[in-house]
């Protein structure tokens, strides 16, 4: 897969994605008390409104989103709708991701275990 250039920059339309996604789940986290995790969402929604991209394509691919114990994609949310709304926002966040050609390497498993978990 080819990867945008650290330079290139997102159009509009996949910014308004990107917010919409971040949004719902810096909505969910912290209704279910994950502040951690959302400070997370909102750092990466600020470096989409300052046209911070080089940062936010490393934040957006790093340990803090995709890595192990305390990573967003990990948190546990004991409230059964918002865990199915979260996994499915986790997934049209990585399809977007990869529509947008920022996806890094390792991510993909992820989308997998969550399709699987909702059987879509």
């Amino acid at each position: 897969m080819e990867n945008r250039t650290k330079y290139a920059q997102l159009t509009d339309t996949e910014r308004n994605k990107y917010k919409v996604i971040f949004d719902n789940i810096y909505t969910i986290l912290m209704r279910n008390k994950h502040d951690g995790q959302a400070n997370v969402i909102l750092e990466l929604i600020d470096q989409l409104e300052h046209n911070q991209y080089d940062q936010f394509m490393e934040t957006i691919n790093g340990v803090s989103l995709w890595g192990g114990s305390g990573a967003v994609w990990e948190v546990y949310i004991s409230d059964k709708n918002d865990a199915k709304s979260f996994e499915i926002e986790i997934i049209e966040l990585i399809n977007l991701m990869e529509d947008t050609k920022i996806l890094g390497k390792g991510i993909k498993p992820i989308r997998k275990i969550f399709k699987n978990l909702n059987k879509l």
